[in-house]
């Protein structure tokens, strides 16, 4: 409930300046009863309002703006000015030059209460954009991208989620409303003058309409304002500081298929490319089809069972087998993890390719990214010939089965895991609850424990080997435990609920590996541990790596105990799996095995963090936005920034112009 608190004192705060800015002169007073004076003011309450809820993002989230100095966090104050005013006159412009015709009907206060109150709504409308920008920061450290149109997936599920974990807050800011459109009506009770000479006005509105346009593009020349241009420094948490929430919603709401980009020759892009896949066993051979790839390694006898839990937000941060190989003072949260990691494989430097659950799906399930403006999973990305886990391994006779622990439609995983070739689904509704309390609606289906002793269930059963993919949910916001044995953490803040809940998925776990275990397919099985995104906890944000690093542990037949640090993703979870199992077909995706001797230097990472790319690999890490390089890892030098960024604008070159033109598989 933090930020609910946070969402509560800057309400109370807006509201406070706003009272004493309503009673500071008498409702009769001329300064409001003057069309253009009235003007400026209404557009000074969209400012005001976007300059509280800055600040506010400054003062509640101090450790991603901690690198800046007072000078550098003045200048993103002043260029989020230009964001402020840009969004105020695209939702207030049309309004304003309504309420300034100069006509005798349209001084009747029918007509001009009619626009103030339309300029309010629109002014309460751009506070709750705004506002709730300031609470999705919490929890990717940015801005909202082209994400927001993944929430209409999934509407229900999210509405719920809003409305139960910020339920005071919502009360709170509808209380503000209310009584700040009492004071909105004191405060512009007076109507205006009606003009003496009506056609002069005539002859202003088209230049104070022409004005406003102006400004709400952000200038003449050139193109109109983006969000790019917040980042106008080498400093990424300048951008952050100086974007307007509601801008950035807005833009994302707006947002268009990108054209075509191209910075190098096809042939030279898909080289580059090649070459970052190149590995041992990799060959790109078919002519019309660059990343596709066939894989015949020799049959397992017996094939092995496989088994990829997708772990809701398990940070790589909170994970004790991680933390203590950085000398880091353990938790204690995920005694089962731990215990299972020494007798498998754990990856130290492996990323999500993504923030959201829908992105770190299409990344294990296919290795596709989610590109900002792009069709996304469930959404058209699967229209695409592309390699889907499941089609893969049904190929090899395994029975295949998909749970998740959210309702059966959430991020319609329902009509994902089919077409991903999953035989048998399963969401909250048909799962049974083995805990004495059923998990609260709205909380994302239903408990971790239920998920995995079903999937166990099914696995046991199962007359042939099996692939399993269990998405769990336990550890997703509002971050609850089905009872207080799992109460390890007291401090009463919302990291403390996560690592409660922590506590619980780690426990129901070590459930299902002893379940296996008894039933005798646990030898045979090989485990992939992985999170689908970092959690919302972040420490040195600042440090990009931080915003994707997750877990990945695998064990089981044939897993060569101990710790890889090499650089991996998300994209290579399915040809990883193609080697451990043996599976034998085409694969057309943005990963490499991590078994294959691909040379360390082609390693890397893919991230999504809204409309900003992030590349991570041996020598550090670059953000670019396709128009420009928004940082880099501190010390990098600039041969190697440079060659980062080719190989990263050539992986987009190529990948978004495969999915534009399906052209990853021929027609079977």
């Amino acid at each position: 409930m933090q930020n609910a608190v946070r969402v509560i004192r800057l309400s109370a705060a807006t509201q406070h300046t706003m009272l004493a800015f309503s009673t500071s002169a008498p409702s009769s007073s001329p300064l409001r009863s003057s069309p253009y004076l009235r003007t400026l003011l209404i557009l000074a309450a969209f400012l005001l309002t976007a300059t509280v809820l800055r600040l506010g993002l400054y003062l509640y989230y101090p450790e991603d703006f901690q690198t800046l100095s007072a000078s550098q966090v003045l200048v993103a104050l002043a260029v989020g000015l230009r964001f402020d005013i840009s969004m105020a006159i695209v939702m207030a412009g049309l309004p304003l030059v309504f309420l300034m015709l100069p006509f005798g009907w349209s001084h009747h206060r029918y007509w001009q209460r009619l626009w103030l109150w339309c300029i309010y709504a629109l002014l309460v409308v751009f506070a709750f954009m705004t506002a709730a920008d300031l609470v999705y920061f919490g929890y990717v450290h940015r801005h909202t991208g082209s994400e927001i149109n993944m929430a209409f997936v999934d509407i229900a599920s999210t509405v719920g989620f809003v409305v139960r974990q910020y339920a005071l807050a919502l009360l709170v800011f509808a209380a503000s409303v209310l009584a700040l459109g009492a004071l909105w009506a004191r405060f512009f009770a007076a109507l205006p003058r009606q003009p003496r000479r009506p056609w002069a006005r005539l002859v202003a509105l088209p230049f104070v309409f022409f004005g406003m346009l102006v400004v709400a593009r952000g200038g003449i020349g050139g193109k109109p304002l983006s969000v790019g241009e917040a980042f106008f420094s080498d400093t990424p948490a300048q951008g952050y500081l100086a974007m307007n929430g509601a801008f950035a919603i807005s833009r994302a709401l707006m947002e268009s298929p990108p054209a075509p980009r191209s910075w190098m020759p096809e042939a030279q892009a898909t080289a580059l490319v090649q070459q970052q896949l190149a590995g041992d066993a990799a060959a790109f051979t078919t002519p019309g089809y660059p990343l596709l790839r066939s894989f015949q390694p020799p049959k397992h006898t017996p094939q092995p069972n496989v088994v990829v839990l997708m772990l809701e937000s398990w940070g790589a941060q909170h994970i004790d087998a991680l933390r203590r190989l950085k000398g880091q003072q353990p938790l204690g949260a995920t005694p089962n993890f731990d215990a299972l990691a020494k007798n498998g494989r754990l990856y130290t430097r492996f990323y999500a390719n993504g923030q959201r659950s829908i992105q770190g799906a299409a990344a294990v399930l296919a290795s596709q990214p989610t590109l900002p403006g792009m069709p996304f999973l469930g959404e058209g990305l699967e229209q695409n010939r592309i390699s889907f886990m499941g089609e893969i391994a049904r190929a090899q006779g395994y029975q295949t089965y998909f749970l998740q622990s959210s309702e059966q439609g959430s991020l319609r995983l329902d009509a994902i895991a089919t077409r991903a070739g999953f035989s048998t689904y399963k969401g909250s509704e048909e799962i049974p609850n083995l805990h004495e309390q059923a998990k609260p609606t709205a909380t994302w289906g239903t408990w971790d424990h239920n998920t995995f002793q079903e999937a166990h269930r099914l696995f046991a059963a199962s007359a042939q080997p099996f692939l399993g993919f269990v998405f769990t949910s336990s550890t997703h916001a509002p971050w609850i435990i089905p009872d207080a044995r799992f109460q390890k953490f007291q401090e009463p803040t919302p990291k403390g609920a996560f690592l409660n809940s922590l506590v619980y998925a780690d426990w129901a776990l070590g459930e299902l590996i002893a379940a296996a275990k008894k039933a005798g397919y646990f030898d045979n099985t090989i485990f992939v541990l992985l999170a689908d995104h970092a959690d919302s906890f972040v420490e040195h944000p600042e440090d990009i790596p931080n915003l994707y690093h997750i877990p990945l542990l695998i064990t089981g037949p044939g897993i060569a105990a101990g710790i890889d640090d090499r650089i991996g993703s998300q994209f290579d979870i399915l040809p990883t799996l193609m080697d451990l199992g043996s599976w034998q077909g085409s694969y057309a995706g943005l990963g490499r095995s991590l078994l294959t001797h691909t040379a360390e230097q082609n390693r890397a990472s893919f991230g999504v963090r809204g409309d900003a790319f992030d590349w991570i690999s041996k020598p550090g890490w670059i953000s670019h936005n396709l128009d420009k390089r928004l940082g880099q890892s501190p010390g990098l030098a600039e041969a190697d920034a440079a060659q980062m960024q080719q190989n990263f604008l050539a992986s987009y070159q190529v990948f978004s112009t495969l999915q534009r033109t399906n052209g990853f598989k021929p027609t079977p």
